[in-house]
C-alpha cells in the first residue's frame, strides 16, 4: 500500500521558546519549516513582552509568553541558540 503527504494528518505540538539575543535563522527558518509541515508551532517568549529584540537586531513578536505555554502539552521543544 502507499501512502502519499496528501493523507498524512500530522497533530505535532511545537513549543519554541525565544530570548532576546535568539538567533533569527534558527528561530523564523525552524518555525517556517515546521509550520509548512502543518505541525503547530507556537512560539513563546521567556521575556516580559511578546516582542523580542533578536541577536541581529530584528524584532520578532511571539504567539504567546512562557508562562502561558505550560498549560499544554507538546510533542517537542526546540531551543534556538542564543
Amino acid at each position: 500500500m502507499i501512502f502519499t503527504h496528501e493523507l498524512i494528518q500530522y497533530d505535532v505540538q511545537v513549543l519554541v521558546p525565544i530570548v532576546h539575543g535568539s538567533e533569527e535563522i534558527e528561530v523564523v527558518t525552524v518555525v517556517d519549516i515546521l509550520r509548512r509541515a502543518k505541525a503547530k508551532v507556537i512560539v513563546a517568549s521567556v521575556e516580559k513582552s511578546l516582542e523580542v529584540l533578536a541577536s541581529q537586531g530584528t524584532k520578532i513578536v511571539a504567539d504567546i509568553l512562557i508562562g502561558d505555554a505550560q498549560e499544554s502539552p507538546y510533542d517537542l521543544i526546540i531551543l534556538p541558540v542564543r
